[in-house]
């Protein structure tokens, strides 16, 4: 998910959802704008980042994995997690935890030319410190700097797809390296989020993955200059075209 700053304070920085439609279909989920208020992260917070960082920097694809994802029409924009910390570095991105007007949203990425590349994660994870709160953490930061290595503020649904697939390749490198690590973690940041993609990607039938890109990202475009829309995308364009919100 991408933000852009509007409004300045003493707290930190107010953000606004970039790719809300200006009028979106009445119930319509994941249109509205997204506000986020960030705090300066004291020393545990800053210890669990780091964590995640370095946990981030040793993530390799399965091989298998990264020709299923790509089969499935999803094109990760990194090849590994050493090249996306090494853009954090070369970008000089900040990561700090913030309060979301959507309690929903796991982590955002606010692309600002003049102010620098900011990434925020929920603030209701700020005391999750264990192992695997670590490495939950390390995915939502992947997935945001899929977003970041553009440098531009368009977004697409082939675009939130190729994200995801850093996700779920990450999970499942975890999952390999720490046998047991996500074993019943049920919580929000797990069960909706960095456990969820992995089963809805690798499921047999993709009908449970193509409603729930539909039902969070649905509005936007299919595909983006940068990000040229696959089948999946336009597949999950057409459902979200053909619901009933109410």
């Amino acid at each position: 998910m991408r933000i852009e700053s509007i409004l300045l304070n003493s707290k930190g920085v107010v953000q606004k959802g970039k790719n809300a439609p200006k009028s979106a279909k009445d119930g319509a989920k994941g249109a509205l704008p997204v506000y986020a208020t960030f705090d300066i992260p004291d020393k545990t917070q800053i210890s669990t980042i780091t964590k995640a960082l370095d946990e981030l920097d040793k993530v390799e694809f399965l091989p298998n994995d990264l020709i299923y994802v790509k089969n499935l029409g999803a094109n990760p924009p990194f090849k590994n997690g050493h090249e996306a910390l090494e853009w954090i570095k070369q970008s000089r991105v900040q990561i700090l935890y913030a309060d979301f007007s959507n309690p929903k949203v796991h982590a955002c990425l606010n692309y600002d030319p003049e102010n620098g590349t900011m990434i925020f994660i929920n603030s209701n994870y700020k005391d999750n410190c264990t192992h695997s709160d670590v490495l939950a953490i390390s995915e939502a930061i992947f997935h945001e700097c899929g977003h970041g290595k553009d440098f531009d503020s368009e977004n697409s649904i082939q675009e939130e797809l190729d994200c995801l697939s850093l996700n779920v390749l990450a999970h499942r490198f975890y999952k390999k390296k720490y046998p047991g690590v996500f074993d019943n973690k049920n919580s929000f940041l797990f069960s909706q989020g960095v456990s969820l993609y992995p089963k809805l990607f690798f499921s047999f039938q993709k009908t449970a993955l193509k409603n729930r890109v539909a039902d969070k990202y649905g509005y936007l475009q299919s595909g983006d200059n940068k990000h040229p829309a696959t089948k999946l995308a336009d597949d999950i364009k057409h459902i979200y075209n053909n619901a009933t919100y109410v």
